[in-house]
């Protein structure tokens, strides 16, 4: 049993290693992450739709940006604000649980099984999806920073005037 769990870590670790490896390659990689960049993306949509982003359109078509970056996926919001940036931009850690669900899961196989390998491949896809972009974390420290000032601003208010403000 044991042998067989450093089996089951050992495949997952593998095919975690050679995703990353093929990033060299910017096309054969953007399509070798297309199921991470579909649940990264669903993950946006599915929390700015909760917590009243509108979600407008998903694209995981990967294109160059202007100044020559790769864009794997995107999600336009209507109604993206400062109190709903945070939990939108930083959704797709929400893949980690996901993640390792699917990891255990793999484990009711043996190691190199095709059911075991597949689950394995959807959980490395999972992880790799998890990194919000730059621009996620952009959203999430404006956010953030709002959030803060304003959290600020009434415990100085409260500090200085107490019950007062009733």
């Amino acid at each position: 049993m044991i042998g067989s769990a450093w089996l089951h870590l050992a495949s997952f670790a593998v095919m975690l290693v050679a995703t990353r490896a093929v990033r060299r390659w910017t096309w054969l990689y953007a399509l070798s992450v297309l199921p991470g960049t579909l649940a990264h993306e669903a993950m946006h949509w599915l929390a700015g739709w909760l917590f009243g982003a509108r979600p407008v359109s998903l694209s995981i078509l990967p294109r160059r940006t202007p100044d020559g970056e790769l864009l794997l996926g995107r999600v336009l919001f209507m109604r993206l604000r400062w109190w709903n940036a945070v939990p939108v931009a930083l959704a797709p850690f929400l893949l980690i649980p996901l993640s390792a669900g699917l990891l255990w899961h793999s484990a009711g196989w043996p190691a190199l099984a095709w059911p075991s390998l597949g689950l394995k491949l959807l959980a490395v896809q999972c992880l790799l999806a998890t990194w919000p972009s730059g621009r996620d974390w952009g959203h999430a420290l404006g956010g953030a920073a709002v959030a803060g000032a304003l959290t600020l601003s009434g415990l100085y208010l409260y500090s200085r005037f107490g019950f007062a403000l009733r």
